[in-house]
């Protein structure tokens, strides 16, 4: 039998045996490229985000973060004073009152002409008053002049008589070193030597303009906090060589926003702050907490305090 002779492959089938030898490498490449990518994906998308850096690294170095009783977390600056140490529990509503309750903390009110007459012997009388600070003087917003309160001898006589320890306070709006020094010579002259238990203030408080009373008609309309702070020192500092003891008055919100309270860190503060409990981070020895206290023998309201180091 004659052998018969074998077709030659098609090119179609050479193609096929061709390629079959990277077709499979290939489609199992196209796999593992797919099971990475959906790999890639789920860990993007559920990875756990980076951790943010710590909130302290955030914080500049010459603030504090704290945590504000009424204003919750926030910024301050960081000053070289002490931090306030006063045990919240402490601090009691007692009728129109707030009281802290240490066994060693005074109730006071501080007084000016704006009181009108006062009745010294009732104040005394009502048990609710343990010292007084008086209005000494103030000078002017505009021409700057130096004024004795017009209440103030009566206000001081008559509170001494009743037995009523005594401080005082003058109203600064010095703009230059200088003048915080002559108003503490003022507030020395016009003392003469008599004595007082509680200290002498400096309390400075930035003018407010008014329909009649235009910004550029207050001389310390334009003060600046790091100078002002420096004003206060130097009253003090006059206070202290006339023989008296000072102290620096002011609120929360200058403390944290317009003085550097470096300046004044020999001195102890007097804070205003009209709450139920006070807030400030740092220490300070007299507290202001309203101006709406009614007082027997006092026609009008009145500013009530609390001093926590009696004098």
């Amino acid at each position: 039998m004659a052998t018969q002779k074998r077709r030659p492959p098609s090119r179609r089938a050479v193609l096929l045996r061709k390629y079959r030898k990277w077709l499979l490498p290939a489609a199992c490449a196209l796999v593992a490229l797919l099971i990475i990518g959906l790999s890639l994906f789920y860990i993007l998308r559920f990875a756990e985000p980076e951790p943010e850096p710590p909130a302290s690294s955030l914080i500049p170095e010459n603030m504090l973060q704290v945590e504000d009783i009424y204003e919750g977390t926030r910024l301050i600056p960081k000053f070289d004073l002490p931090v306030c140490q006063y045990e919240r529990e402490k601090f009691n509503d007692v009728g129109r009152f707030v009281r802290y309750e240490d066994g060693k903390a005074l109730m006071g009110i501080d007084v000016s002409e704006f009181q009108g007459d006062i009745d010294w012997a009732q104040v005394k009388a009502s048990e609710q008053v343990d010292f007084v600070i008086i209005r000494l003087g103030y000078r002017g917003m505009t021409q700057g002049l130096l004024v004795t309160d017009e209440c103030f001898e009566k206000n001081y006589q008559g509170a001494v008589d009743a037995g009523l320890p005594v401080g005082v306070y003058f109203f600064s709006q010095a703009i230059t070193e200088a003048e915080a020094e002559a108003e503490a010579d003022y507030a020395l002259s016009v003392l003469d030597g008599r004595g007082l238990d509680y200290p002498i203030a400096f309390d400075w408080e930035p003018p407010v303009p008014g329909e009649n009373l235009p910004a550029e008609d207050l001389r310390a309309y334009n003060a600046q906090g790091a100078d002002v702070a420096r004003f206060g020192a130097a009253f003090c500092k006059r206070v202290e060589e006339g023989g008296y003891k000072p102290c620096f008055y002011s609120n929360k919100n200058m403390i944290y926003k317009f003085f550097d309270m470096d300046a004044v860190k020999d001195y102890p503060i007097w804070l205003a702050e009209y709450q139920r409990e006070p807030s400030l981070y740092y220490n300070f020895r007299m507290w202001q907490y309203s101006d709406q206290g009614t007082i027997p023998g006092i026609s009008t309201t009145v500013d009530l305090n609390i001093c926590f180091e009696p004098y």
